[in-house]
């Protein structure tokens, strides 16, 4: 039979530890016998559930892990070989000895940790000690429809606590984005003169003071001695290979825009909500898309921004009211991050309705590209060759009208990788 679709794990530890009860009670066949272990001042000795099995004369346990999907950053959740071998360890002094341990979690299914728990299952047995089976959500999917009455328990169950239930993710449906914005890399490099380049600039030098002093009237005499005294200095000369074209420049590329889709994925109606967005990362601020007035003058943007805080914002639909199943897109809003590799910047989102309040995380992930623009400088000294690196906001010449920026150049005119 296939395994019925969107079985969600339980939201909270008591009740995927009472499933794990349930279900491991009809597949052991002891489902008046399987237990919840007691708790101690030493603790339960890795075993959350036992249950005798061979006619009484063994016990295996389970030990349930009931973790959510993401971290407070976004990011996958995982259980960890440092986990996994701690239970083992602790399960050595349950007693009687036990046959087997499950280890039990509602997360999804981990190749690495699996090929863990065989190898050490096999050291186990070779040892006299029980096996270890592990059990990711997908068993819990698959086992729930070969046994009715536990599947129509605990879907019940759930339906009881998902009669209000929201999603929130990025426009793509997932719940962690990556974006590219575009800043400059710059790139000075001191080069030491050649002799000819030398003295082709302190020649020149040297007749502009001839010409200044000149229109200043000042004697033969008094011009060669200061002259004498400014005979090897030079001016630096700069090469600098950017775009020459004349006009205001303005930062470009920098603002990562993005949607979001919200969705009721309840069976009731959520009415009267609104949505806060917090940020929390390196960045400089955050904002909504807003309306020109001349060009569209019937704009709304149901993101919104607080008068008071550049580093939140929240949405404010046009309809109050979600029903089951409907979803919708939220306007235009970005975030400027500032400069920096690889950054992570976290959304914090809170839904508050007439009845119901739900929160979550989003991730997203700051990659950036990079236009480099080198400069030539000369140097009179070896020891002042160097190379330094430095990054800024990427720029481009153009002229501020009523409808936007409109740039002088090309986009295509620049690299960025």
């Amino acid at each position: 039979m296939k395994s019925p679709l969107n079985i969600h794990p339980p939201k909270n530890w008591q009740d995927f530890e009472t499933l794990c009860l349930k279900l491991f009670g009809e597949i052991w066949k002891i489902p008046h016998e399987i237990e919840f272990n007691s708790d101690n001042s030493q603790g339960q000795n890795g075993v959350d559930i036992y249950g005798p099995v061979n006619d009484g004369l063994n016990y295996n346990g389970i030990q349930c892990k009931n973790k959510k999907l993401n971290l407070i950053d976004g990011s996958p959740n995982r259980i960890t070989i440092k986990d996994i071998q701690a239970e083992i360890d602790k399960a050595k002094g349950f007693k009687p000895s036990l046959s087997k341990l499950v280890i039990a979690t509602s997360l999804p299914k981990d190749q690495k940790i699996e090929e863990y728990i065989r190898k050490m299952s096999i050291e186990n047995l070779k040892n006299d000690l029980f096996s270890i089976q592990i059990c990711f959500w997908e068993f819990f999917e698959r086992k729930l429809s070969e046994f009715p009455e536990v599947y129509n328990w605990y879907v019940k169950n759930e339906d009881f606590h998902r009669v209000k239930q929201i999603s929130i993710t990025f426009e793509n449906g997932l719940n962690e984005i990556t974006c590219y914005p575009k800043f400059q890399k710059n790139i000075r490099i001191y080069k030491l003169k050649t002799d000819d380049q030398k003295l082709e600039e302190e020649e020149k030098y040297i007749a502009t003071l001839r010409k200044v002093f000149s229109d200043m009237k000042l004697s033969e005499s008094e011009t060669e001695n200061i002259l004498n005294i400014n005979r090897g200095h030079t001016f630096e000369k700069k090469l600098t290979f950017n775009n020459p074209l004349i006009g205001e420049k303005y930062v470009w590329g920098r603002n990562c825009w993005l949607k979001l889709r919200i969705e009721n994925c309840g069976q009731s109606v959520i009415e009267d909500f609104k949505i806060e967005l917090d940020f929390e990362g390196d960045f400089e601020k955050v904002g909504a898309e807003s309306k020109n007035v001349l060009l569209e003058p019937y704009f709304i943007n149901n993101v919104k921004e607080y008068s008071d805080s550049n580093k939140a914002l929240y949405i404010k639909p046009k309809e109050p009211i979600l029903v089951s199943e409907d979803y919708f897109f939220t306007g235009n809003f970005f975030i400027s991050p500032n400069v920096g590799e690889n950054l992570k910047i976290t959304v914090k989102w809170k839904l508050i309705s007439r009845d119901f309040t739900d929160l979550g995380n989003l991730l997203i992930k700051i990659k950036p590209l990079y236009h480099t623009v080198y400069t030539d400088v000369e140097v009179n000294n070896i020891e002042d060759e160097k190379e330094e690196i430095s990054y800024s906001f990427f720029e481009r010449p153009g002229m501020r009208s009523f409808n936007g920026v409109n740039y002088l150049d090309k986009i295509s005119d620049y690299n960025f990788e």
